[in-house]
């Protein structure tokens, strides 16, 4: 496998996360894997500081593997800077929320000519981050390189119902784990997007993608309704926003499955499974839209508990 000499593992994270450390764990174990040592930032934005869940895994992640945390507090004006150093985790800390605000300061204080956006509440199969990055070596005109998102279920009916587009491969960027070369990247992105990655991929434009699915990351699911409605009214609320305020990017997507072609990769019960989650979606949508009309997109950010547990 062909991979970069250096690199800056990314993530950006809410205070209140409770997975970021064996997410941080799979990370380096995956880059060591491919034979990297790579730089690693995080940028923790919302209330808690010292005190929050996400400061004290790092804190402890930095001392089980010998390495130096540093802090920058963007709040009290310090600058973003980095050296790609991979025995230092650099932390941006801001109050501000919004993966977006998060992506952005990420985006400027990187230090490495590839960066790996990682989310820090999911899984890595195996050799995830080398197939991910010898694929984006392979296509020099590339920007992005995106893996194929899966899902770890647990074995409930609901769960069941959650997992079945996982069963169809779409060929959008994942949302949880891509690389890039940095060079290509916009300077920023809009601080109020919802759908960041999706407005991202729009904005490049799909013939700067390159997918591998060997390459896999996997997500936990909602495990209940409610749980559902609030992850996926922000997806819907995050389409909208796309589609009323940058209608000139729909056209740069990558085509999307036919639904024939779709479900005939499916059997029967997972064609009922994916009916039955296609309307719970709908449902979503039509709220997504309602509530995006009226502004009020201060609940997309409400946390969906159930899919941050990874010891049930």
């Amino acid at each position: 496998m062909s991979t970069p000499a250096s690199v800056t593992v990314a993530i950006p994270c809410r205070t209140d996360e409770p997975a970021l450390g064996r997410t941080l764990d799979e990370a380096w174990g995956s880059a060591t894997d491919a034979g990297l040592a790579p730089a690693t930032l995080v940028c923790l934005n919302g209330q808690g500081g010292d005190t929050s869940s996400a400061t004290a895994q790092l804190a402890a992640a930095a001392a089980r593997t010998g390495r130096t945390l540093r802090t920058v507090d963007l709040d009290a004006g310090a600058r973003a800077e980095t050296t790609g150093d991979p025995r230092t985790i650099v932390v941006l800390r801001t109050r501000r929320p919004g993966k977006a605000i998060a992506w952005n300061w990420l985006r400027g204080a990187l230090a490495t000519d590839v960066v790996v956006f990682l989310d820090a509440d999911v899984s890595l199969g195996p050799h995830a981050l080398g197939r991910l990055l010898a694929a984006l070596a392979a296509a020099p005109d590339a920007i992005l390189a995106s893996p194929k998102t899966t899902c770890a279920a647990r074995p409930t009916f609901f769960e069941r119902i959650m997992a079945a587009p996982y069963g169809i491969d779409f060929p959008n960027l994942s949302g949880q784990l891509y690389a890039a070369r940095i060079a290509g990247l916009p300077p920023r992105m809009p601080d109020d997007l919802i759908e960041p990655e999706r407005w991202l991929e729009l904005a490049i434009g799909a013939a700067r993608m390159v997918r591998e699915p060997k390459a896999l990351v996997v997500v936990r699911l909602p495990g209940s309704l409610r749980d559902f409605y609030r992850q996926r009214i922000r997806i819907e609320m995050g389409k909208v926003q796309l589609e009323r305020d940058y209608p000139d990017l729909a056209t740069r997507g990558n085509a999307q499955p036919r639904l024939r072609t779709a479900l005939a990769s499916l059997g029967i019960a997972d064609v009922l499974r994916l009916g039955a989650y296609l309307a719970l979606r709908e449902s979503a949508h039509a709220i997504a839209r309602r509530r995006y009309g009226r502004q009020t997109t201060a609940d997309a950010w409400v946390q969906a508990g159930s899919t941050k547990e990874w010891t049930s």
